[in-house]
């Protein structure tokens, strides 16, 4: 087990108090999102991000989170669609 290391101001007192565990939250916030890609195809997009902060933070860190997560998602999700869409002009010209 590793022993706990603690700084010390100039007057002797802790330079750095750790939070008492009631006042920390984890933040856990996901985003999950179905493409129907037609032809009885979809595909799934899924992001997850956790965080760790003051419990008066909990609301802000979530909406945080989840707007990062969503980000994520429809960035995934729109690189997919604008693929699919190349594909589908380049089999159309095939095709014509």
């Amino acid at each position: 087990m590793g022993a706990r290391v603690v700084l010390y101001a100039p007057d002797g007192s802790p330079a750095v108090t750790e939070p008492s565990p009631q006042s920390v939250r984890e933040v856990v916030r996901s985003v999950s999102f179905k493409l129907n890609l037609g032809n009885y195809q979809s595909m799934d997009f899924f992001c997850s991000q956790k965080a760790q902060c003051a419990a008066e933070d909990a609301e802000e860190v979530s909406t945080d989170l989840y707007d990062w997560c969503y980000d994520q998602v429809m960035a995934s999700v729109k690189d997919v669609q604008q693929k699919q869409a190349r594909k589908q002009a380049a089999m159309e010209r095939k095709t014509a």
